[in-house]
């Protein structure tokens, strides 16, 4: 796996840092980081935050079984 950085241009729109060299119409597949953006919509923020932020509270300590050797 290959990893470089792309700058968003508009929201169906990104400027690859170098080429890939494939043919045109192959797909690529793309994995965004989730991070919140402080010039984001503030409603985005929002969720984005609280679901870092409950994430665990999903999860019982008697589900913590990789915490066990």
């Amino acid at each position: 796996m290959t990893e470089i950085t792309a700058k968003i241009l508009d929201p169906t729109h990104l400027e690859l840092s170098q080429p890939i060299f494939f043919r045109q119409g192959n797909m690529i597949s793309i994995y965004i980081h989730d991070v919140v953006e402080n010039n984001a919509d503030e409603t985005e923020n929002v969720w984005i935050e609280a679901g870092q932020k409950h994430f665990l509270a999903a999860y019982d300590e008697e589900d913590a079984i990789y915490d066990q050797l």
